[in-house]
This record gives structure tokens, sequence and C-alpha cells, in this order.
């Protein structure tokens, strides 16, 4: 279609019956843009007539008679279709009835400019006509502006509302149920009481009351059709008038739709509670002042952009709006009814597009001034949830200080914790006010009751670290804070002190703080005495291996930390355990150098720890570092001392892998031969004793050992088995001789 000319079309029937359907055109003449698809689909359903039963049963034949048909469309392709239908009867039998429909199809692009003036709708001057039919042509030609008349409809009112028995809660229905219907895709059917030569106008009349009061929105999808014999579903039409007493609510076209029988002063389909309404109320003082509201829709308009189009469509969004457009002229009742919902209204609107919505940021600017502080406890944290919600929506208002006098104005009180615990789910704004009162003074007190919650016991050591984590990284002057250092480092002591196992608290702290805490002025001031609390709890004799490697990276992986001086019995303790980690965790020749440093003392301590630990881990190898823990070290082994302790505390693999590498290392050595033989021989747990362990011993390739056990087998052989080896020959022989000299003698 042409995309800024009005195109039309005509449609002309003929028929011998009296009800003329879409069926059976005669004559379709159309402006040159008009698509065959768009006729079939739109324009076809509403070329139509119904003829009042009681024009059908009096079988009047003036024309005047029978009332025009007003349809208005607007298809879900953008176009407005105004359209108007004429009926004339036949004169005589050999004549027949006539339809002449005259439709204006207004392109999508210019459609607002009848929407926003309701006069270009309902008081259009030149529809053609059935006197127009002979000067028809073969095409309409296409047209830019529909003349149309400038009527009161104000002054017709008091007629319409004592012809059809309006009140002012019966208007409200039908205005609610012509919104709601657009909203919900649901049709309102409508019925009263009038000759049918003013059916039409009053029809037209409550139409244009309603379309006035209806929102843009609202209208911008609004079709209506002014007579049907009874009720029918006509696709994009919301409002149809229907002949007294056709409603029937068991009429299927009925079911959940919206009825109003106004002479019988019936309806159905419609929840209504007045006092919900307050647009409602709104509009209809409006009518009764002959105000129209274009102010009011526009403002809608503009708070309504980015919202999705159900919400652009539901008569709630106008009681909120309506609400909000009082409050711009700085009247506040309804607010004083309701702050939050007020809040709850401008966070709504304002959640997209803000920038284009600058008289709902207004408002909400000065609500907080007026405020200055939220006093009602019973609200206080709903209001600061909307108050956050809204600020992290818009961005650039400040709400910083009415955040802060509102924590301020409950200090002390247990809801103050709960405004805090609010906040910090919003961390812009969370930021912005502990760096605002950290710069005050007067606020001193308050932050040191909130940091002192957040580090309180009723918090797990995992919440405090994440504690101090999160509000070093919102609020870094607390690096330098003396009442955040004071809490902190008490509650990390009192978390050591309480500990069965300080050392693994020690180390969480410890790695947490490597991990996911970059401030090291904090660092240096916190953990030093977190440390002195480990050194004067840890007791030795409890001391596991794991403990040894914690400690090591507690203490010893870096050394600027220790700015703290360790004296007394908890030097000793940490020179023990540095020696354990030197020995479990450094490269064997560094571990002999530090053994060599260490004093007897605690070589001696550390070396009974080690063995303890070794026997509970099974941690022989290496044997160079193994060892290290005998009198003579590597230079001067104890190999009985070596061999018992294994043999005790090791498995028969172990005693085996360790014979088999000290051999390697020792064999040529007679003290230890002299100590494996004798461990051999004599140790009740000696893999000698074992068949299996025996065979692989005897498999080792070594031709000293090969020897040796030698000499083990034949000193632990029984007795008779000992001295036939030694005297085994001999025996032989003399048997030998004896048995000859027998035979001999004989």
């Amino acid at each position: 279609m042409g995309k800024s000319l009005i195109q039309q079309q005509i449609v002309t029937k003929d028929s011998k019956g009296f009800f003329l359907s879409s069926e059976g055109a005669d004559t379709i003449v159309i402006s040159p843009n008009v698509d065959e698809s768009f006729v079939k689909k739109y324009l076809n359903p509403i070329s139509t007539y119904h003829m009042p039963s009681e024009l059908k049963k009096s079988g009047d034949k003036e024309i005047d008679a029978y009332p025009p048909l007003f349809t208005m469309i607007q298809p879900e392709s953008g176009e407005f279709v105004i359209g108007k239908s004429n009926f004339a009867p036949a004169e005589s039998s050999k004549q027949k009835n006539r339809l002449f429909v005259h439709n204006y199809i207004i392109p999508a692009n210019r459609k607002e400019e009848w929407i926003l003036q309701p006069s270009q709708i309902f008081h259009i001057d030149q529809f053609y006509g059935l006197e127009d039919m002979e000067n028809l042509k073969g095409e309409l030609e296409e047209i830019d502006h529909i003349p149309y008349k400038n009527e009161n409809i104000y002054a017709k009112k008091q007629e319409l509302f004592h012809v059809l028995q309006l009140d002012e809660k019966k208007y409200k229905e039908l205005l609610c149920a012509c919104i709601t219907a657009v909203a919900e895709k649901k049709r309102v059917y409508i019925s009263f009481q009038a000759p049918p030569n003013m059916q039409h106008k009053y029809a037209m009349w409550l139409l244009e009351l309603l379309f006035l009061y209806m929102p843009y929105e609202t209208r911008k999808l609004f079709g209506a059709t002014t007579f049907h014999n009874e009720p029918e579903i006509i696709e994009n039409i919301h409002v149809m008038f229907v002949e007294q007493g056709s409603i029937r609510l068991r009429n299927r076209a009925v079911e959940n739709q919206f009825t109003f029988d106004l002479s019988q002063h019936k309806s159905s389909g419609l929840t209504f509670k007045e006092e919900e309404h307050d647009y409602l109320h709104f509009a209809y003082e409006a009518l009764q002042t002959a105000t129209e509201l274009d102010e009011f829709f526009i403002y809608c308009e503009r708070a309504l952009q980015g919202l999705d189009q159900q919400k652009k469509l539901t008569i709630q969004t106008y009681d909120d709006l309506f609400l909000l457009f009082y409050m711009e002229k700085l009247d506040y009742y309804f607010y004083e009814k309701d702050k939050v919902g007020t809040l709850q209204m401008l966070l709504a609107f304002l959640q997209k597009n803000h920038r284009e919505k600058v008289e709902l940021v207004n408002i909400f600017t000065h609500l907080l001034q007026r405020e200055e502080r939220m006093k009602d406890a019973s609200i206080v944290q709903d209001y600061l949830r909307f108050v956050l919600e809204i600020q992290k929506a818009v961005e650039h208002v400040n709400v910083v200080d009415f955040i802060v006098k509102s924590l301020a104005y409950y200090e002390g009180e247990a809801i103050c914790q709960s405004l805090w615990r609010i906040l910090e789910k919003y961390p812009d704004i969370y930021q912005q006010v502990l760096s605002y009162m950290s710069d005050i003074f007067s606020y001193a007190e308050m932050m040191e009751d909130y940091l002192k919650d957040k580090f309180s016991f009723q918090h797990s050591l995992a919440d405090v670290l994440i504690n101090i984590k999160s509000l070093l990284n919102v609020n870094s002057s607390f690096e330098h804070n003396a009442i955040f250092l004071k809490l902190t480092k008490n509650r990390l002591v009192y978390e050591v002190k309480k500990s069965s196992h300080p050392i693994s608290v020690v180390f969480e702290v410890i790695t947490y703080f490597e991990r996911s805490i970059p401030f090291q002025t904090y660092k240096r001031m916190a953990l030093p005495d977190v440390k002195a609390q480990l050194l004067g709890q840890l007791q030795l004799e409890k001391v596991n291996l794991v403990d040894v490697k914690n400690f090591g990276e507690i203490f010893l992986l870096d050394k600027e930390e220790h700015s703290f001086e360790i004296k007394g019995w908890e030097k000793e303790k940490f020179e023990v355990l540095e020696l354990l980690y030197t020995y479990f965790y450094l490269p064997i020749e560094q571990t002999q150098h530090v053994f060599r440093m260490a004093s007897t003392p605690i070589e001696a301590k550390a070396s009974d720890l080690a063995q303890e630990i070794i026997k509970d881990n099974g941690l022989f190898k290496p044997y160079e570092r193994f060892l290290l823990l005998f009198p003579g070290g590597m230079e001067g082994v104890e190999f009985r001392q070596v061999f018992s302790n294994i043999a005790i505390y090791g498995s028969e693999d172990e005693m085996l892998d360790y014979i088999e590498w000290s051999l390697k290392k020792y064999g040529t050595s007679p003290r230890f031969s002299h100590a494996l033989k004798d461990y051999l021989i004599t140790d009740r747990n000696s893999i000698w004793k074992k068949k299996d362990m025996k065979k692989e011993l005897t498999s080792i390739r070594s031709q000293s050992l090969k020897k040796l056990l030698k000499e083990v087998r034949e000193q632990t052989a029984n007795p008779g088995v000992r001295f036939f080896r030694k005297y085994g020959v001999l025996l032989i022989v003399l048997v030998i001789l004896g048995v000859v000299g027998y035979f001999y003698v004989n």
C-alpha cells in the first residue's frame, strides 16, 4: 500500500434476502495500492450489515429507518481501518436490498493522527453512501486526509447517560472492560434500549466517550462495531453493540467475555472493585468537567518507553501512573498512603529507558529529599531495597546521604544490622556509604558497631575471612584503619586460641590472605599476632607431617613476615619445626647442612619427632635422609640401630629394599656386613625367617651378600645339620673303612 496516503475501498451488494453477509459482493472499487490479500483477510469480514429484528419484522421501506453500521479495526499489520455500511431495503418484490460499504485504510505510519484526535474517527464528514453508487468509477483515488467535523461530544453526555441509563459506576465498568479487553484479547458486548434509527447515534456517542479516556496504547489496538444482531467473534473487534435481548450467557461467543445489558442493569465477566482503580476515578472526574487527558497520556507514553506491550496495556499500569502524575504536581497524598508501593511503581517504570523519563527520576529525587531519612521502622527495610534498586537502574541519583542518615537513625538497634545486610548486596552504593562514613568522625562509633557485627562470633572463620576481603575491596581505607585492624586481628587470634588444631587454622588464614587479599600493609600488621599465638599454643608431640608442611608455608616461605620476636620456649618450638620442615621438604644436601648446623638438643628433639612421623607414614625413603636421624649420620651410620628400627616400624618389603640400597652404598664395610648378618640371624622379625623374602634376598646380585648369606645359612641351620656339614666327609670315610674291615676279618 502507499506509505503515507489513505487508501479506500467501496463494496456494493444486492440481495433478495434481509441479511447481507460478506459474501457475494457485486461491486468492489478500491484505491490502486490496496492489496488483494488485505481485502480478503481484513476488509471482507467487516463489509456486512445486520438488520435490526424490529425492522425485519415490520418490513419498513424507509431508508432512514435503517441505522448505518460503523466499524473500526486495527489489524496486526498496523493499518487503521474506519468503515461505514448503509442499507436500503427493496421498495418492491421486483427489487433487491442494497448494501453500500465504504472503508478508509489509514497507513500505519500515519494512524497516530487519528489516535490522538478522536474527532477524526467519530465525526468523519465524508463517507460515500447509497446515493453515490451511480457516480462510482473504476478506481478510487488515494487521499491525504479525511474531512471531519469538530463536535462537542461532552454536550451530548447528559442525554446519552439518560437514554442508556448510565451512571458513574456503570461508565467506569465499561471503560475498565474496554481497556481490559484490549489487554487480554477479549470482547465487550453491549446492548441498550433505543429505537433502531437512534441506536447508531448513541453507540457512536458512547464509543467516543470511552475512546477519549482510553490510554494511547489501548487506542492503538482498539476495534469496535456499532450493531450486530447477536454477539459473535470477529477478529480485531473488542467492542460490539448487539441487539437488545441477544446476550445469552450460554452463547459460546460470550463465554469468558464482558457483557453489559444496560437496560436490564445486568453485566457479567468483569470483577470490578471501583476503589482499586484510581485511574477510572480520575477519568470520570475529567469526563464530568469535559476535560481531555492528553497531558496525562503523553506523560504515560514517556514513562512506558522500553517496557513490554502487556505492561503498557494493563489498567493497573495507569492506576500507578496516575498516582505518579499527581506526585509530579507535588501532591503527596497517595504517596503518604503507601510509600513502599510508590517506590515499587517508580522502579517498574525506571528499569528501562530511564534517561527519557526525567519526570520520574525527579519524583524519586524529591521523595528522598522530602524524607531525608526513613523513620518508619515497619517499612524501612523494604523502602531501602527499592531505593537501592532504583539507584541501580538510574545510577546518577545520589542516595548516599539518605542511606547514611537512615542508618544513623537506627544506630544501636537490631534493625540497623538488617539495613547493613541489605546495603551489602549493592556493592557500588555500599562502597560509597563506607567511604563517606569513614571520612566523618561522628560516624566512627556506628562504623565500629557495624564492623563488630561483621566479625562477631556468630560468623564462622570462613565468613570472617570473606568479610575481611570484601570490606577491604569495597573500602581500601580500611587497610590503615585502626578499628578495622584491631577487630579483625582479635577475631583471628580468637580462632587460633579456641582451636584444638591451631596450625590448621593459621594455615587457612595465611592461604586465604595470600590468595585473596592483596593489601600488604594490612597483612604485615595483622598476621604477626596470629602467628605468635600459634607458636604459643603449638604442642610438638601432636605435630604430624601435614602440620610440618603447613608450618613451613606459614613461617618459612616469606621471610619478610617475621616482624615479631620469637624467644623462649616458642623459639625452641620454632627451631625444631624449622628443622623438621627442612628434613622432609628440602633437598637432601640442604638437609645435611642444616642438621650439622643445629644445636644438639634441637637436633635430638627434631630427630625423635621425625622418627615418629616416619613410623606413622612409612617415609623411610630416601634412605640418605632417613640415616640422618641416627647417631653418626651418613658418615658413621649406626647400622644396628637402622636395621632394628626398620624391623620394628617398617614392612618386610621396605627392609628388603633398604638392604639392597645399603649393599650398594656400604657393601664393603665390615661394620655393615656384621650388622646385617646379626640382624638376619638374631632379629625375631628377620626376613631370613620368611620363605618368600628369603628367596627374594638370595636373588640379589651381590658377591659379598652371597658370602654373607652362606654364613647366615650355616649359623641358622639345626645342630645335626651343622655337625654333618662339618664332619660329614670324615664320617663317610670312617663308615666305609669300618665296613671293609668287617668283611676282611671275616
